[in-house]
């Protein structure tokens, strides 16, 4: 019985061995530790009656995979302005192409003509408007804006033609 269960310890940390040697790196190649076979071959498994590849018996070879180190993250990017169709998305919360922003109350509004988002004219020599209103504003008609950002705060939009 001894021999038997440290044969199996032995078998066990062979293959242990020679599954750690898969992980290379670029441009060397795989080779398994004491084998006769080229550098370029893939490793490979060769069974033998009654092997059942490990304790789960059901005779098909086992592949053990080392963990890979995630790549680290990129900083996001910080977007200065960007211009586009406005998106409505919730209240406080819209997009222009594929960059969401909220407002804030020290978000300011230029707009091209018209009403302001609250139903007030915009004083005639600058078109600046308040921020109230602006979800139904966004809603109702399609207005091209230039957005400059802070963070995901726009500090302002600007209604373009």
């Amino acid at each position: 019985m001894r021999k038997i269960v440290i044969g199996g310890m032995t078998a066990a940390l062979a293959l242990s061995l020679t599954a750690c040697n898969i992980n290379v790196s670029e441009g060397d190649k795989p080779a398994a530790a004491g084998s006769s076979s080229p550098a370029g071959s893939a490793p490979s498994h060769t069974s033998s009656p009654g092997d059942t590849g490990g304790s789960g018996g059901s005779g098909t070879p086992r592949t053990r995979h080392t963990p890979t180190t995630p790549a680290p993250q990129q900083p996001a990017q910080q977007i200065g302005s960007k211009w586009g169709p406005l998106h409505y998305l919730a209240p406080g919360k819209y997009a222009v192409g594929h960059v969401v922003f909220f407002t804030s109350t020290d978000t300011r509004l230029t707009i091209a003509g018209g009403d302001c988002p609250d139903g007030t004219p915009p004083p005639a020599d600058s078109f600046k408007c308040g921020i109230d209103g602006f979800d139904a504003w966004a809603q109702n008609a399609q207005h091209d804006v230039t957005v400059r950002f802070s963070g995901q705060v726009a500090t302002s939009i600007q209604e373009t033609q």
